[in-house]
């Protein structure tokens, strides 16, 4: 999916004048200052000067709603100007205790800044248009100051007829890849074509190109091919008014814990605002009783229509003073007839994920997004907008994420459905037939079948492969469906001759088993403007077959119906999850911490799917995937992800060691690892405290869980690895569990890959990682041995014909693995290093008779037993 990063454009504060705040010196002087000492006691021992840590700016400070701890963000500044990129965090306690601190601060900085002027060249003014030449944009118009600054403390200018928002521009200093600084401004524009936000640093004297970074992220390999075409057709329905009810303050959707149509049937939810965290109900923004709106707008989100790709408000249904959302859903349908429910199912799920959040710690201090806040902790006029079909593209969705008191924008798209091929005649091979479309060439409108009758073809060659010209039979095809086969030369060449001898479409059979692929153009695509699809090779050898024989079958090419990623409300969850783990890493005014190479925010946001669409009588082992509803998948599907969502190690074996190695290069399948170790803890909490259907409260595995990650993305560093986030997590559960579930946390962490030996690395890159799979020591010797055998893994249980046994100890003798029958008798058994077990050790078990045996480990650090069932 695609994620937007916003840099920090507000301003950050400085220590002497918070103090100067009638009000606020009392309220935050002493965890400031504690902050700012134990940063200069601790300079000596991070590497850093007393010039180094000198005067840095505040870009955030709150305390959690708990009091338990006081959370202060840094960046450095040398000479009164900021250093980008160059980060820290202290988090301090009741006492004024530090409980977690990291810094990214650079050294020597004086050193690093002795050939920097810090005196511009050029005007801020100056500074956009030189931002906005080296995007190959047009000069700025008019621009006008919007929010007033310093240079150094950044000023904000409208949009100049360029950018979507209005341009923020600092003067700060960047390091260059020799260590040394420059300084340069710093400029965020978001072109009005496209869907780029760029964020520019340009030489502050000579307005050259510094650094440039795209913070719109692409990843479309993890989606179907996406091919950028209108879905607009004059046949689409239109929307259909409300149905008629009685029940005021209500909203027919999937609810909570519904993922999409495929996992559940819509409901009528009334008054599901939450009393503590939208007080005054989701369609308020004064914070006075009574609704502003009667659409789908409200004190947390606008959810509206962007099918023209405006990104402006659309239309949005209007509930009446009831405010009665109750609009029909008909999946048959193209979605413009289900706009309303849509909308409202948006509208819904925004808000709910923003209440939930809320009760766990992604509340106003922290930076949610709400218009007005209703506490005197952070800043309001940030409601999500929401922008429901966009037409935008297909096939993804995004969230744009900008700092505290700036709206984040939510885009969700439609998805392409499955085509079909449709043989009316003749009656043997009469049906539907599953097919793919090409990503070339003309697209079969949704609602249009394209019809014809289907030729064999014989080419030049006297194959049916098309791939010479002219064709043999070039008179039968003319004005028919051309049926060829895989194979000898390129898709787009094989449609262009068949355009060429007069066809109006194109077949493809495949020949290989297994499903249709999708056919991708070769070097020349000119001439291939008609539909084409693909079928399997077993059905396009009945369809050839009857050819042969003489028969004249018809039938159509049929686009299947668009789905609507706004009834997906895993993607939407996921979507909105960019916007949490941004907002909570690094403060709420610093949104730019998570775009280093091992950065986890796919993997947060998936794991928020996952958590809010988990129902009571689920289980961890069952395989979820991700985005089964947008892309016409059943709901045990594989999803969007190289592995399912699994505790069963059959099923999902990810670890820290897939990390750099393809497909684990991209950023969705990097966060997939970093899931699939959450969605463990989440099912080690349940295991423990069991599940809660009350997903706001304090109690229940599941919501201890996800307060272990919401409070671990609050104290982990700036640019995040794997291995940072692993420890914020166990210092989460130090902090508001007094260690509690120190030992789960180890489990989990341990057998993905990221046990107490696993080193981490740069977090800036991919490839110096080591996975690791032991528990600390003193952590396993505080358990009793029932809890010990619980680290024995055993998969796939029941066995057919191999076993694997993985076990996250060390033993300095080799360990001797034994598979006792239920009669006490050792069938099998061997000796193995114990770095073996832990990487998971695979055992034939061909030669077992059908039936229950008791796996027994021996080792140095003790002896492990469980039972698995052998099948054949």
């Amino acid at each position: 999916m695609k994620a937007f990063f916003t840099p920090t454009i507000c301003r950050p504060l400085v220590v002497a004048a918070l103090l100067a705040i009638p009000g606020l010196a009392a309220a935050q002087n002493t965890p400031l200052a504690d902050a700012l000492q134990q940063l200069g006691n601790r300079q000596t021992r991070m590497g850093l000067s007393a010039i180094d840590v000198a005067n840095p700016a505040v870009t955030s400070s709150y305390t959690d709603a708990s009091g338990e701890v006081t959370h202060v963000y840094l960046r450095q500044r040398h000479q009164g100007i900021e250093v980008y990129g160059a980060e820290a965090n202290i988090h301090l306690d009741r006492a004024g205790k530090v409980v977690a601190m990291h810094s990214d601060f650079v050294a020597n900085v004086a050193v690093a800044a002795r050939s920097a002027s810090t005196v511009p060249g050029l005007s801020s003014v100056q500074a956009v248009a030189a931002a906005a030449r080296v995007l190959n944009l047009p000069g700025p118009g008019s621009l006008t100051v919007t929010k007033a600054g310093t240079p150094t403390e950044g000023l904000t200018y409208s949009e100049g007829g360029i950018s979507l928002t209005p341009i923020p521009v600092k003067l700060m200093y960047q390091a260059r890849p020799s260590g040394e600084l420059v300084l340069v401004w710093d400029v965020t524009i978001a072109p009005k074509v496209g869907d780029h936000i760029w964020n520019v640093r340009v030489n502050a004297q000579t307005g050259q190109l510094v650094d440039k970074v795209d913070f719109t992220i692409y990843e479309p390999v993890d989606f179907q091919a996406l091919t950028q075409r209108s879905l607009a057709s004059a046949t689409w329905p239109q929307a259909q008014a409300a149905s008629p009810t009685a029940t005021p303050n209500s909203y027919n959707v999937y609810p909570l814990t519904v993922e999409s149509p495929i996992h559940g049937t819509r409901q009528l939810v009334v008054n599901p605002a939450d009393a503590t965290f939208s007080p005054y109900g989701w369609h308020d923004t004064n914070g006075i009783a009574g609704a502003e709106f009667t659409i789908t707008r409200g004190n947390n989100v606008h959810a509206y229509e962007d099918r023209a790709n405006l990104n402006t408000p659309g239309y949005s249904p209007d509930g009446g003073t009831d405010l009665s959302f109750d609009f029909p859903f008909d999946q048959n349908l193209l979605p413009l007839a289900n706009q309303n429910a849509a909308i409202t199912n948006l509208f819904y799920w925004n808000n709910v994920i923003h209440d939930v959040m809320a009760t766990h710690g992604f509340d106003e201090a922290s930076g949610n997004f709400q218009v007005k806040n209703y506490t005197v902790a952070g800043l309001g006029n940030d409601d999500v907008r929401a922008e429901a079909q966009d037409g935008g593209g297909l096939d993804n969705a995004n969230f744009g994420t900008p700092v505290d008191g700036m709206r984040p924008r939510m885009q969700m798209y439609l998805w392409s459905a499955p085509a079909s091929l449709v043989i009316n005649a003749p009656s043997n091979v009469a049906g539907t037939y599953k097919a793919t479309t090409a990503g070339f060439g003309k697209q079969l409108a949704p609602g249009s079948p394209f019809t014809g009758q289907f030729v064999l073809v014989n080419d030049a060659s006297a194959t049916t492969l098309g791939c010479t010209t002219p064709f043999i039979n070039a008179a039968a095809v003319n004005g028919k469906i051309a049926v060829l086969d895989r194979g000898s030369c390129d898709f787009s060449a094989k449609v262009r001759n068949a355009k060429l001898a007069g066809a109006r479409g194109v077949v493809v059979v495949n020949n290989v088993p297994g499903d249709p692929i999708t056919m991708g153009a070769g070097a020349d695509t000119t001439n291939t403007g008609i539909p084409s699809v693909m079928i399997s090779l077993a059905d396009g050898t009945a369809l050839k077959a009857s050819l042969a024989a003489g028969n004249t079958p018809s039938g159509s090419l049929v686009a299947g119906i668009p789905r609507d990623g706004d009834f997906d409300n895993g993607i939407i969850a996921h979507e909105y999850g960019h916007g949490i783990s941004n907002r909570l890493t690094g403060g709420p005014a610093n949104v730019s911490c998570l775009g280093n190479a091992e950065q986890m925010g796919e993997g947060w946001s998936d794991f928020f799917g996952l958590w809010m669409t988990t129902k009571p009588g689920d289980q961890g082992a069952t395989p979820r995937g991700i985005g089964n509803y947008a892309t016409s998948r059943t709901p045990d599907g594989v999803g969007i992800r190289p592995q399912r969502y699994s505790t069963d190690f059959a099923v999902n074996n990810q670890t820290y060691a897939n990390i750099g190695v393809a497909p684990y290069t991209a950023v969705h399948a990097i966060g997939s690892v970093w899931a699939a170790t959450l969605w463990d803890l989440n099912w080690k909490m349940v295991e423990k405290y069991g599940y809660n259907r009350n997903l706001k409260a304090a109690t229940g595995g599941n919501n201890i869980a996800l307060k272990l990650v919401l409070d671990g993305l609050k104290l982990q560093p700036c640019s995040p690895g794997f291995l940072d986030g692993r420890d914020a997590i166990l210092r989460a559960d130090s902090i508001y569990n007094n260690k509690a579930n120190t030992y789960q946390i180890w489990q989990v962490f341990a057998r993905r890959g990221m046990g107490v030996d696993a080193v981490q690395g740069s977090s800036n890159l991919l490839t110096d990682q080591v996975a690791g799979y032991l528990i600390p020591t003193r952590v396993l010797a505080t358990q009793s041995q029932q809890q010990r055998d619980q680290l024995l893994e055993l998969y796939p249980n029941p066995a057919n014909s191999e076993l694997t046994v993985k076990l996250p100890v060390s033993s300095k003798t080799p360990v001797q693995v034994s598979v006792v029958d239920m009669l006490g008798k050792t069938v099998q058994t061997s000796a193995t290093p114990s770095s073996e077990l832990q990487r998971g050790l695979r055992l034939n078990t061909t030669a077992l008779a059908p039936g229950l045996y008791i796996v027994q480990l021996r080792s140095d650090a003790g002896s492990f037993t469980k039972k698995i069932l052998i099948q054949h």
